[in-house]
Parts: C-alpha cells; sequence; structure tokens
C-alpha cells in the first residue's frame, strides 16, 4: 500500500477498498478508512511516513469494510469521523449493521468483521450538497449501495464515489452487487452520467476519467437481476427461492453472511416490483408467495 498523488491535493491508495486522502499543509482528510484495525494501522504508518497529521475522516456509508479502520486511526489521533445523517448510527452501533441484515438479534456466524466494525464516534454529520469549511470538500448524496451513501467530491476535481458504482471486472466475478435501494440507485447512475469532474474514483474498481461505462455496466446488471427475479417468479416462489436460484445462477459458495447480502439485494429488487404490480404477492398457510404477474 501506498498514497499516489492524483491531482493538487487529493491522494488515494489502491487495494481491496480505495482510501482517498486531501492534504493541505501537512494535515489530512481521509475518505474512509478500510475493513479492519490492520487497515487502520497500515493507513497510519504511510500517513507517517509522509509526515500527515489526520485530523478527519469522512466515511462514505456504514460498510464495514469502509469504516473498520476508524477505531484504530481515532484512537491514536483523536481525529475527528464524518458521516451523513443515515449512517452515523452504525457507525457509532456497529452491531446495528448485522442486524439490520438478519432483521433480528444477529446470530454470531454474521457479526464478524466483515459485517461488523469497532465502534467509532461520529462527531460531524454531513448535509448533502454542502462544503466542509476549509477542506473545500463537497459532500454529494449518492444513494442506492447504502440508503446515506456520500461522494466526496474534492476541490482538485477528483470524486471519490463510494460504492455507488463498481468496476465492470469486478462485477462480472461476483455478478450479484449488494443494494439496498434499486430505483435510487438507478437515479444515481443517471446523475453520476452527467456529473463533471476530472477523475472518478470508485471504492471498488479502477480510477478513471470517464464514468458514463462505469454507470451503463451496474445499469445493466441490476436490470439484468431484476428480470432474473421476474423469470424465476414465473412460478410461485418464495423470498428464500429466489436467493437460492440467484446463487445457483451465479456459481455462488454459499454462508451465512452470503445469504444474509444476497437476500438484502433481492428484497431491493423486489420491492419496485411488487410495487409496480409486476409481481403478485399472496400467503399459503402464511409463507409469502412471489408471482410474476401472468
Amino acid at each position: 500500500m501506498e498514497f499516489t498523488n492524483i491531482k493538487g491535493n487529493t491522494w488515494v491508495t489502491c487495494g481491496p477498498v480505495n482510501i482517498g486522502a486531501y492534504v493541505i499543509n501537512g494535515e489530512a482528510v481521509l475518505i474512509d478508512s478500510g475493513n479492519d484495525s490492520s487497515s487502520g494501522r497500515k493507513i497510519l504508518r504511510l500517513a507517517e511516513e509522509k509526515n500527515w497529521k489526520i485530523k478527519l475522516i469522512i466515511n462514505t456509508h456504514f460498510h464495514a469494510d469502509h469504516v473498520g479502520g476508524n477505531a484504530f486511526i481515532q484512537k491514536r489521533t483523536e481525529c475527528g469521523i464524518a458521516a451523513s445523517a443515515k449512517e452515523a448510527p452504525f457507525i457509532d452501533m456497529p452491531e446495528m449493521e448485522p442486524e439490520i441484515l438478519w432483521s433480528g438479534r444477529a446470530p454470531k456466524a454474521i457479526s464478524n468483521k466483515f459485517l461488523q466494525a469497532e465502534p467509532s464516534n461520529v462527531t460531524l454529520l454531513l448535509r448533502p450538497y454542502t462544503v466542509i469549511e476549509r477542506w473545500g470538500l463537497e459532500i454529494v448524496p449518492l444513494p442506492g449501495h447504502a440508503h446515506g451513501q456520500i461522494g466526496v467530491l474534492t476541490p482538485d476535481g477528483v470524486f471519490f464515489t463510494a460504492d455507488s458504482v463498481i468496476s465492470e471486472r469486478i462485477l462480472n466475478k461476483y455478478g450479484i452487487p449488494f443494494t439496498a435501494d434499486h430505483c435510487r440507485a438507478m437515479e444515481t447512475f443517471d446523475m453520476l452520467d452527467s456529473f463533471k469532474a476530472d477523475y472518478f474514483i470508485p471504492s471498488h474498481g479502477d480510477i478513471c476519467q470517464d464514468i458514463v461505462p462505469v454507470t451503463e455496466a451496474n445499469r445493466r446488471c441490476l436490470n439484468a437481476l431484476k428480470d432474473e427475479i421476474l423469470e424465476i417468479c414465473s412460478e410461485p416462489s418464495t423470498r428464500d427461492g429466489i436467493v437460492g436460484k440467484l446463487a445457483q445462477r451465479h456459481g455462488l459458495d454459499m454462508n451465512l453472511s452470503q445469504y444474509v447480502l444476497i437476500q438484502s439485494t433481492a428484497a431491493a429488487l423486489l420491492s419496485p416490483l411488487i410495487d409496480s404490480g409486476e409481481i403478485l404477492c399472496s400467503f399459503d398457510e402464511g409463507t409469502l408467495s412471489l408471482k410474476s404477474r401472468s
């Protein structure tokens, strides 16, 4: 890992999660912190090598692979942590992530560092389309992957797009990207198509100057998954039945963590189909049955 200068005061270290830094006079704002304390330790070491003092971490959203380094860095530096109002409670109380995914008290198998980071203290709530004073960092809402997800545009014209889009090579590898709100994700893709920036940096994927091919790949992927669900529901199915068939079709090795993530994405895709009447709901002996309108 190393920080590479993108433009002006904007830096990034690329890895499983791309982590940004905006640095003025040796003081740094991080954009996300990686997936665990090990990541936090590496980021802090890299900053110290450059004589940067970390003053703030902006979390684009609450998922553990983006906030996992918070606690280590905050304890060592006493830096602030900033997030949107919808994401902040999950950063302060990360046990809520597996609980939301499970819809109740989560089993230990999903209360792991992949889905539950160490708690850290959010000190600043970020409002959409505001600029953080002194740093000049613009906060841009990017809902879809997470309900309160934000992106960060630096004064250098570098836009950190969080998980609003994922590179096509990663989509092709995994097939089912996590999505919390299908309709908002589509709106975000449309917004990104016309967004002006010199560089776009997704959290998972390659730095690019033209975001349109990436948004189009993500749009195709989610629409294809929605069509798959409609096809699966040509015969009555349950939510678990849909999850199982999607997993089989995409060759996924299932475990409890994978199950709750795919179930959430399936639910996000089902909601607009149910709202539009394209999929009908009925109950048979208390079990929810889902069927495409014939």
